[in-house]
């Protein structure tokens, strides 16, 4: 069976040839095992839901059916997978190696039906994207009307996070694309497209004594009081990294997942704020103050290394979407 897929897989191109190893690897994992995907489901649901009871209601099972399952599983390798607790369920280490490896043996099952209706001409599967919630340089509704217009059989799902935990998730596999705001002193997966670029700024009420100011020194904000998003944020990241390398103290009083409540903090005169400029300029009830330094925020959509062919068509869809809004090059006379 195994070397009837990798015929297959080959005969799709040269570019699904690190495809063509995962597909053989899945079938060599199931023969020796003899494990069903049905089973991987149930144990990456108990890991995510925390619970045996959570996990079988999210694969529509009984909870008798789906721990009889996962008990096979620990039978099959001799281990645990699950320490059970009396409120939650965690994976133990081997479960941990276990899990991994499941979801790498579920994505690379998915992908063979993906590639496969690709070489017929059809982009179908499942589209897994995240995004930070400040996200303004991309008009992603207007861009997944038109995806799934293009694509009606791709089933496509999207959640919002700190940019840290995208990065980490799409690392994982749970996730096929991200959006994301980060520092220049964050790495970046190789496969990225530049979405936007800018700086940071401060914002403060209109009674601070930094109201009237057209520029502020990173150093006098030094114990000041400030609201901004919680650690995992890009922007985040980028201030606390200031503040250690001009050796001051950061005074974070009020750390919240939402700009708009940052916002709403910084307009009561509770603390000040940094925040990418566009950002800035679009909140009411504050006042937009220059930094003195020049502190880079950058929007990237970043993708895997084998990106599915769904998430090849949507990146392309966002190529091209940004090379509408960029202004024409200006010829030479």
């Amino acid at each position: 069976m195994a070397a009837a897929w990798s015929r297959n897989v080959h005969s799709v191109g040269s570019r699904h040839a690190s495809f063509q190893c995962i597909v053989f690897t899945v079938a060599i994992f199931f023969r020796d095992c003899m494990l069903t995907l049905r089973q991987l489901e149930f144990a990456i649901a108990v890991a995510e839901e925390g619970g045996f009871t959570a996990a079988a209601r999210r694969c529509n099972t009984v909870q008798s059916a789906l721990s009889h399952q996962v008990a096979k599983i620990e039978e099959t390798f001799g281990a645990r997978l699950f320490e059970r607790g009396i409120r939650q369920v965690r994976p133990t280490a081997a479960g941990e190696v276990f899990l991994h490896n499941a979801r790498q043996t579920l994505r690379a099952a998915e992908r063979l039906h993906e590639e496969m209706a690709q070489a017929l001409g059809t982009v179908r599967g499942r589209l897994a994207l995240g995004q930070i919630s400040s996200l303004t340089t991309v008009q992603l509704p207007a861009l997944l009307q038109q995806f799934r217009s293009a694509h009606a059989r791709v089933d496509v799902h999207l959640r919002t996070a700190m940019s840290e935990a995208l990065l980490h998730d799409l690392g994982e596999g749970r996730l096929d694309v991200a959006l994301v705001g980060v520092g220049p002193q964050l790495a970046v997966p190789a496969q990225r497209l530049l979405l936007h670029e800018e700086a940071l700024a401060l914002i403060v009420a209109p009674g601070h004594r930094f109201a009237a100011r057209k520029r502020v020194a990173l150093a006098e904000l030094d114990d000041e009081p400030m609201a901004g998003l919680v650690p995992g944020a890009g922007v985040r990241g980028i201030i606390d990294a200031a503040f250690a390398h001009g050796g001051l103290r950061q005074r974070q009083q009020y750390e919240v997942t939402h700009a708009d409540l940052v916002r709403e903090l910084v307009a009561a005169n509770l603390g000040v704020g940094i925040v990418p400029q566009t950002m800035a300029g679009a909140m009411h009830g504050v006042v937009t103050v220059a930094l003195k330094e020049r502190y880079r925020f950058l929007t990237y959509a970043v993708w895997r290394p084998d990106p599915s062919p769904a998430a090849r068509a949507f990146v392309a869809l966002l190529r091209a979407q940004l090379a509408q809004r960029r202004p024409p090059a200006r010829r030479s006379r």
